[in-house]
């Protein structure tokens, strides 16, 4: 099975944004993930319009699950691996 991939922005600690917060949540369930690290430019991100309709992030891809908006990914995260 493939690792979920988290679509996040580009700031340099897990401290800083609801990225970071997704990324810590992955990290205490013990997720092993993907990061794939997304342009500043909302308008540089047509890979997140593709998977969400939107230019936010995070996004989380779990298989054929997509779940963009910080705190829905955590209650994911939550539910699938017991984190929160």
């Amino acid at each position: 099975m493939a690792k979920p991939v988290l679509y996040r922005c580009g700031a340099p600690t897990d401290f800083l944004c609801a990225c970071g917060s997704v990324n810590r949540a992955l990290k205490r369930a013990g997720v092993d993930h993907e990061t794939r690290r997304v342009p500043s430019s909302k308008k540089k991100r047509p890979e997140i319009v593709e998977l969400t309709g939107q230019k936010k992030v995070p996004v989380l891809v779990d298989g054929e699950e997509v779940v963009h908006d910080s705190r829905r990914i955590r209650e994911y995260i939550g539910l699938k691996w017991g984190d929160e």
